[in-house]
Formats: structure tokens, C-alpha cells, sequence
């Protein structure tokens, strides 16, 4: 795991959200966030943005070589809730998944 996905992975436990919550506000899958979480692919910058907004710090943050510890930041409650257009993403995501998950079923037949 590279510096930057244990910031990630740190900073999001700390605020007690779920590998979903984050997805779902980033508008990808739980299994493309949880990628980038175990450093097996890169985010986008628009998504390093999304990312820092989310967590309330600064994509230096994030990014930076000094590795976030637990004791490190305030544990403060998530100030998202969720609107119509996170439910529309969410929709989305599962239509994805569903469709993708019908195409390999049919692929190995």
C-alpha cells in the first residue's frame, strides 16, 4: 500500500465512513474505490478533489509523505447527507454492476 491509499484509508476510518459512502459520493463502484484504497490503481485528480472534500482536508493532505495517523486529526461526524442526485448515482452504480455481472453470466455459458 503506497503512502497516499494508507492516508486514505487512515483518514476515512477516522471519520467512520464506509468504502461505499465514499464511492457513492464520488460517483464510482465500492470495488474502484476499494482499488484505489488498497493503492492497486490511481484516482483521477477530479477524484483526489472529491476525496479531500469528502474527508474536510486539502488534496496535500492526502497526497503528502507524511503518513496520517489516527491520533493525528479530530474524529468529527460525516456533514454529507445524501440528495436526489447521490440516490441517481447510486442507481446508477447498481445498474452498471447488474449489467456488467448479467454480461460475464452470459459470457460463460
Amino acid at each position: 500500500m503506497n503512502i497516499f491509499a494508507s492516508n486514505l484509508l487512515a483518514r476515512r476510518e477516522e471519520k467512520r465512513l464506509t468504502q461505499a459512502f465514499m464511492a457513492i459520493h464520488c460517483g464510482m463502484s465500492q470495488p474502484n474505490y476499494s482499488d484505489i484504497e488498497r493503492g492497486k490503481t490511481n484516482p483521477s485528480i477530479e477524484q483526489l478533489k472529491k476525496f479531500a472534500k469528502i474527508l474536510e482536508i486539502t488534496v496535500d493532505e492526502l497526497i503528502s509523505e507524511q503518513q496520517m495517523s489516527h491520533s493525528e486529526t479530530p474524529i468529527t461526524p460525516p456533514v454529507l447527507q445524501r440528495t436526489e442526485a447521490d440516490k441517481d448515482t447510486y442507481i446508477k452504480i447498481l445498474e452498471n454492476r447488474l449489467r456488467a455481472l448479467l454480461l460475464e453470466k452470459e459470457s460463460t455459458r
